[in-house]
């Protein structure tokens, strides 16, 4: 069977219903909104399934102090609505935002990862890198990353 789905830049008020739903149900929609979403070089990409956004993700020009990269972005707000989780949405999405980095010569994607989602993006080919860390009211993190443009 074949997905049927649509990806396309959206406005960063369109993350917000997912990102409270999915990712932080403690705070409002407005208390969901990134530092840096509103910037000229920040994108948001959402999949569609049936006219109906089932997954998000911000991508934010923002280096990590760690790295050493000329083009760094951060991967933000990563979430599939979970009536649709397990069928690839998540993947694809992400997939679609790689491929979107490195057209615009993007040569590093990092982000921090929840551990429930370490494998999801261990199948993408992400790496870790630290020691596992706290957020606080979120739990156990640790940053990943993935080399998009080799120097």
């Amino acid at each position: 069977m074949t997905l049927q789905y649509d990806v396309r830049l959206i406005a960063p008020q369109q993350t917000l219903p997912l990102r409270k739903k999915v990712l932080k149900p403690f705070l409002s929609e407005e208390e969901c909104v990134n530092p840096g979403d509103d910037l000229a070089t920040t994108y948001h990409l959402g999949l569609f399934h049936s006219n109906q956004l089932v997954a998000i993700s911000t991508y934010i020009l923002e280096s990590h102090p760690d790295f050493s990269a000329g083009f760094p972005y951060r991967l933000r707000g990563m979430a599939t609505d979970e009536t649709f989780r397990g069928q690839g949405f998540g993947q694809i999405l992400v997939r679609h935002g790689v491929e979107f980095l490195k057209e615009k010569r993007c040569d590093l994607l990092w982000f921090n990862a929840r551990i429930k989602a370490f494998p999801f993006y261990e199948r993408l080919g992400f790496y870790y890198h630290g020691p596992l860390f706290e957020m606080k009211d979120i739990g156990p993190h640790k940053t990943m990353y993935k080399v998009l443009v080799p120097k």
